[in-house]
């Protein structure tokens, strides 16, 4: 199996990697690190580590011109993909017409032969976190016939190209606090693939945990109009972020008791009540953070953190990073 990556403003390659397809528990991890300058390019750094049957790429780049990104794997993979930050576009052999990447999307997917090319706007970061996986590698971690990944499977052994979903999935703050730890792990070589081969195992975890939940009936706790009163509920929440009502206040609000309230909220929106709350803060901080001058402990203050601390905690559970990062 081989991976290759090249963006067309310089010669050098961004990834050039030749990963043995078995599975050897006794072969080290090996790391590198590749960082690319040009006039054409903002920033371009791309974080690697290869084992048998694995290998691990995490790029952050930005260009000052619309770039192009040639990317291939030769050989048979299964690529749990993450498109963490950027717009790009790309041409995919075997999966049909131009896809669009959003931000915050995330996937599994399988093919003998993957041919890419994408298509990078400029001024704009991109950061995606890539982990490819011989079949050999894929099939330790999940049995050929589990349940889990039955139908998606039984493609991949026909060799068709092929996606776990029809659509890309979102990266959960829980996705993002694994490949934070990734990101930041210290361990000694030895030590440090033992912990990336779990890790990698806990993302796949969460992947199909997020893939099995889409497929689940919802509402089914719910009768009458009580879907009203959970969306009467969410709208609430939505234009009360910054000081929301509790979940007695909230229940009495919309007439429903509390078990009702929580259990209705979390079938009707993947959330907890008190989880909707922080992602609604998360998401106005994220504007913020991005778009105006305001000092950190102001934007906290603004979305409902009476402490910046607390915000910024808050901010790294839920994102990965510190807020301080997009400041900077």
């Amino acid at each position: 199996m081989k991976v290759t990556s090249k963006v067309d403003v310089v010669q050098e390659w961004i990834c050039c990697e030749e990963i043995s397809p078995g599975y050897d528990i006794s072969q080290p991890l090996q790391e590198k690190e590749v960082v690319l300058q040009d006039p054409a390019i903002s920033f371009l750094r791309s974080y690697q580590a290869c084992a048998c049957g694995l290998l691990l790429i995490d790029t952050e780049m930005a260009f000052t011109r619309p770039v192009q990104d040639r990317y291939e794997v030769t050989g048979e993979s299964i690529m749990l993909g993450f498109y963490l930050d950027g717009d790009a576009s790309a041409d995919v052999t075997g999966f049909g017409p131009r896809k669009a990447f959003s931000p915050n999307t995330q996937y599994i997917c399988y093919t003998p032969h993957f041919q890419a090319l994408y298509r990078m706007p400029p001024h704009r970061r991109h950061h995606y976190f890539l982990v490819i996986l011989s079949l050999e590698f894929y099939f330790r971690l999940m049995h050929q016939q589990s349940f889990l990944h039955k139908e998606f499977a039984a493609r991949v052994l026909q060799g068709q190209h092929t996606y776990l979903n029809s659509e890309p999935m979102e990266i959960t703050a829980e996705m993002k606090w694994v490949i934070h730890d990734i990101r930041n792990c210290q361990r000694n070589p030895a030590l440090k693939r033992l912990y990336i081969e779990a890790k990698v195992a806990e993302l796949l975890v969460l992947q199909l945990e997020q893939w099995h939940d889409q497929l689940q009936p919802r509402h089914s706790l719910l009768r009458g109009d009580d879907q009203e009163r959970i969306a009467e509920a969410k709208a609430i929440l939505e234009k009360n972020f910054v000081n929301p009502p509790n979940i007695q206040e909230l229940a009495r609000l919309v007439y429903l008791n509390e078990h009702k309230l929580k259990q209705g909220f979390k079938a009707c929106c993947n959330h907890t009540v008190h989880g909707y709350v922080v992602w609604l803060r998360m998401q106005k901080a994220k504007q913020l953070l991005r778009q105006s001058q305001q000092r950190i402990g102001d934007i906290a203050y603004e979305v409902g953190y009476k402490n910046a601390a607390h915000f910024t905690a808050a901010f790294k559970k839920h994102f990965g990073f510190l807020p301080s990062e997009i400041k900077s």
